[in-house]
């Protein structure tokens, strides 16, 4: 990929990983100048952009990366530069989910997350396409309230910035023996009693189309403290984008999203504060790649050392 740049906060460059390519940046995404770098080095307009933000004063990161928690009264304020960068760069037939779940205070839950989507809208313009519900089929984490029951699932926001996006709900479509076609005869709706009508169908076998609730057990790396699965990304890149298109992050983690970008076929930008999570995210990356007989490049990093690795050679197909 030619001479890397280098990182001005771990000081070993931009870690491009090419074909498929992935370029990381260590930064705040706040900052315009992490997606003008990323730009920059050769990236396109991301089609999806697919993250899961730093949660109000809940979690502790890496510490030593200078990011501090935000308090809920504050997170709309310190929000606003996030949607900025990401609506600044996202391609005018993209999409932007956001996996964010408020806390409890005082027996009920905070406000602030319903505050920001409203927000998203009625103050920066974004257009509030759904809500979808990622369903922890392992049923969250054991726990007992005193007055609700234990968190089992999150919401996740789908915004855009104009109204013509591009989807494709059959990428996600699963094997059915109760399909049938829809015709102006089978068509079920209610009749002025309330009553269903035209239910005559005949079912067959065929693929069914999915909800906008996502069943998918939960499960991260061990790496980091509030990893999500691969499937979960994977979902909405598969139905919001094409093979090629470029999926960004602008809180990677542990890289998630870049992997779900790689297995689906797509290239991926990211931007993470923590010098450390980069380096979970180049091992995941690099072991990803090699395992499909794909080079690393020169953002690559062998397991469980600060080494970058040695260049990797061309890629077999």
């Amino acid at each position: 990929m030619g001479e890397a740049k280098k990182c001005p906060r771990c000081t070993s460059g931009m870690h491009g990983m090419p074909r498929p390519r992935h370029l990381l940046v260590c930064g705040d995404s706040r900052d315009p100048q992490s997606w003008q770098r990323l730009l920059g080095a050769g990236g396109a307009r991301p089609t999806v952009v697919f993250t899961s933000p730093p949660y109000a004063s809940q979690r502790k990161y890496d510490e030593g990366s200078g990011f501090k928690p935000i308090p809920p009264d504050e997170y709309g304020d310190w929000w606003e530069a996030v949607q900025a960068g990401v609506r600044d760069v996202l391609a005018g037939d993209g999409s932007f989910f956001v996996n964010i779940k408020e806390h409890c205070e005082d027996g009920q839950r905070h406000l602030y997350v319903k505050r920001l989507v409203i927000r998203m809208v009625e103050a920066w313009g974004w257009r509030f396409v759904d809500e979808l519900c990622w369903r922890d089929t392992k049923n969250g984490m054991p726990g007992t309230f005193p007055s609700r029951f234990k968190d089992a699932w999150e919401p996740i926001f789908h915004f855009s910035a104009n109204k013509a996006i591009k989807f494709d709900a059959k990428r996600n479509a699963s094997k059915t023996t109760n399909a049938f076609v829809y015709s102006s005869e089978t068509h079920i709706e209610l009749n002025d009693d309330g009553f269903q009508k035209g239910e005559r169908r005949t079912f067959c076998d065929g693929m069914a189309l999915p909800s906008n609730v996502l069943e998918i057990p939960s499960g991260g790396t061990g790496e980091h403290s509030a990893a999500f699965p691969v499937a979960l990304p994977t979902f909405f890149v598969r139905a919001y984008s094409d093979p090629g298109d470029t999926i960004a992050d602008p809180f990677m983690g542990s890289g998630s999203t870049a992997i779900a970008a790689a297995q689906e076929g797509r290239l991926s930008l990211g931007v993470e504060i923590s010098p450390k999570y980069m380096d979970v995210i180049r091992r995941r990356l690099t072991r990803w790649l090699r395992a499909h007989n794909l080079a690393a490049g020169g953002g690559a990093l062998d397991e469980r050392t600060a080494q970058p690795a040695p260049q990797d050679a061309a890629a077999q197909p």
